[in-house]
């Protein structure tokens, strides 16, 4: 019941956050404007949230308890906070890679070569994406 609740309150928030997006232009595909991007994500979260919607009414209910990992979690925290501290140190790329091998590790993701390439992969593909592409001044 909680979940439907949670997802209800995402869809109306969604349609609220669409509705507000109505104020700004939206431009074309070609020449977008201000309003293009928080259009695309006011329907992707009301896609989303029917999605979810939709799938939580098809299910039987099966009452199970979750029980939350809270070493990951403050390992997690711990990961983040030496992140901030050390990226204007060592820079974004650096810092970046270091983090996310960090954290698939914490997220027992096994052996090494996965971990360290899928690392290096999404630090490359962030830095090339903010870095080169969208000449954004990165630490």
């Amino acid at each position: 019941m909680a979940e439907r609740i949670i997802t209800m309150s995402f869809l109306l928030g969604s349609i609220i956050y669409l509705f507000g997006a109505q104020q700004l232009t939206f431009g074309t595909v070609a020449s977008p404007k201000s309003g293009f991007l928080p259009h695309l994500a006011g329907v992707a979260g009301i896609a989303l949230a029917l999605a979810l919607l939709v799938i939580q009414l098809r299910t039987k209910k099966t009452i199970v308890k979750d029980t939350v990992d809270w070493t990951k979690f403050l390992f997690v925290i711990i990961g983040l906070l030496v992140y901030i501290t050390i990226l204007n140190t060592i820079g974004y790329l650096a810092a970046a890679f270091i983090f996310l091998l960090y954290l698939f590790k914490v997220a027992d993701t096994g052996g090494w070569i996965a971990p360290v390439a899928m690392a290096a992969g999404s630090s490359a593909v962030f830095y090339l994406i903010f870095g080169h592409y969208l000449a954004v001044t990165l630490p």
